[in-house]
């Protein structure tokens, strides 16, 4: 009985070792990130114009947040809590907007009569109004900023 009572105590020691070492492997956003699906967001409070944010964040391995998803949407706002730098530009084109780390503009969630499409309003910011709605404003505007990278 003692024999069998030491076997389970080693199996049921092992299991937990297999879990917590499983728990280690997935993959995990560098401190003060923050995961939301399958990526990593960090908010800078300090201000930087939306070229110098975007600098910053690819020195951190990431860009300049995108959204693609209203849930994606919804969490930039609980993260950043002010108006803030995302990645979206219109400076090549007017009216075309694209996101900096290469992906594709799917949702949107301008504020109302926006974007205005005027070459020197061509960068985006969130949070603007108090519907936390988005607005094309000028690049060298200093605001706080969210950059994201995949995990």
């Amino acid at each position: 009985m003692l024999t069998m009572t030491f076997v389970l105590c080693a199996m049921v020691a092992l299991a937990t070792a297999d879990d917590a070492a499983a728990d280690r492997s997935a993959p995990q956003c560098p401190p003060n990130w923050r995961k939301h699906n399958n990526r990593c967001f960090y908010f800078e409070s300090s201000t930087k114009n939306w070229l110098d944010a975007e600098t910053q964040c690819q020195n951190m391995s990431g860009n300049l947040a995108s959204i693609h998803q209203d849930d994606e949407h919804k969490f930039l706002q609980t993260l950043t809590q002010s108006e803030a730098w995302i990645g979206g530009s219109d400076c090549q084109t007017p009216g075309s907007w694209f996101w900096i780390d290469g992906t594709g503009v799917s949702g949107t969630f301008w504020c109302p009569q926006k974007p205005d499409n005027t070459q020197a309003e061509c960068c985006l910011q969130t949070n603007t109004q108090i519907t936390k709605c988005w607005d094309d404003i000028t690049c060298d505007t200093l605001l706080p900023f969210v950059c994201a990278k995949p995990l």
